[in-house]
């Protein structure tokens, strides 16, 4: 609803040329889902919400670590001291900032068993645009197959290192996550923050792109958002967009023939052992590790063997012992919670 005396709270944005009572109103009455609430998901969620977005829904699996501080600009000493929730550290931060929007914040690990109910079937409803804040690519697999099955624009980016990545792709026209990257890629071969910290800059120079991109979308302005996928790495100073314009592939399996694999899928990502305090976590794709590999990395932060057949060994940080296997399962001793052992495997191992 246009107000008869625009709220001062928008002043200084509503002096640009193409944020109009208009555009407001459409925020006003937009739904952001956020999934993943750090380092990319926090300083987007920021911006989303003091631009006033009307409603935002934040869904994150993880407590705040003193560890994430460095670049989760939502939290605070205190809450890494308590452990909170992600999401409710997150939503208490953005309610304070603007207490004229709605929040809503879950706990929970979003998965393909989930993902719909929490999209389709949370308070706030169908979400106008999705945004990535995640850690992982089975995350974003399932986020891409949801845009496409329910074609809502989903804003990609990573960050690890000094390197980031983001675009968007707005369904059913563009281009979708698969056309550009067909398949994850294999289980422990791409970095993750854990194995080789990020760069505090990068994740918000990100985020600032993913809000960018969210607001012209939610504003009604999606012919200003970019068609191309942007790369730098800002210690090196490099920097190149890839045009995407005619990267839509016809026989892509997920917007091109509608097979939602990710979403769909009807194997358990997890599985408690038995008479053991202990989950096994399974890859989506079931592809041969490097065990050599796999045990330079994770003896970094542990002590980890190669056995033959797996590689065991007990985190430094965490009281874990992880075994990973040539299928890229990994069983996790110690832990019952199904989530907080995704979580474990994404922070070392990866996708």
């Amino acid at each position: 609803m246009t107000e008869a005396h625009p709220n001062p709270r928008y002043a200084r944005q509503r002096r640009l040329t193409f944020w109009d009572d208009t555009a407001q109103s459409k925020l006003g009455s937009a739904h952001a889902l956020i999934v993943g609430v750090g380092a990319l998901g926090c300083p987007c969620a920021d911006l989303l919400a003091r631009a006033g977005v009307g409603r935002i829904t934040l869904i994150d699996r993880d407590l705040v670590d003193i560890t994430n501080l460095h670049r989760q600009t939502l939290f605070c000493d205190q809450d890494a001291k308590q452990q909170r929730p992600k999401a409710l550290a997150a939503g208490d931060r953005l309610r304070a900032v603007n207490p004229e929007i709605e929040i809503n914040p879950i706990v929970a690990d979003f998965n393909a068993f989930d993902a719909e109910h929490f999209m389709l079937r949370e308070r706030f409803g169908k979400p106008d645009i999705l945004i990535d804040g995640t850690d992982n690519f089975e995350t974003r697999y399932i986020l891409n197959d949801l845009s496409v099955k329910h074609a809502i624009p989903y804003v990609y980016a990573g960050a690890v290192a000094t390197k980031g990545m983001a675009t968007v792709f707005l369904p059913p026209e563009s281009p979708c996550l698969r056309c550009i990257f067909p398949a994850p890629p294999p289980v422990g071969s791409q970095p993750t923050c854990e194995s080789v910290g990020v760069f505090s800059p990068v994740s918000s120079i990100i985020a600032s792109y993913q809000a960018s991109e969210a607001l012209k979308i939610l504003m009604g302005h999606a012919d200003h958002a970019m068609r191309s996928l942007l790369e730098f790495d800002l210690w090196e100073g490099h920097r190149r967009r890839i045009d995407l314009s005619d990267a839509k592939d016809p026989d892509c399996p997920c917007c091109g023939q509608h097979h939602f694999e990710f979403l769909d899928r009807d194997d358990e990502d997890t599985v408690s052992i038995c008479g053991k305090d202990a989950i096994q976590v399974n890859p989506h794709r079931r592809e041969r590790v490097d065990l050599d590999q796999m045990q330079r990395h994770l003896s970094e932060h542990g002590h980890f063997e190669h056995t033959g057949v797996l590689v065991k060994g007990v985190l430094r940080d965490e009281p874990y012992t992880v075994s990973v296997f040539h299928d890229g399962r990994a069983i996790i001793e110690g832990i019952s919670d199904p989530a907080l052992a995704r979580a474990i495997y994404a922070r070392y191992i990866g996708s």
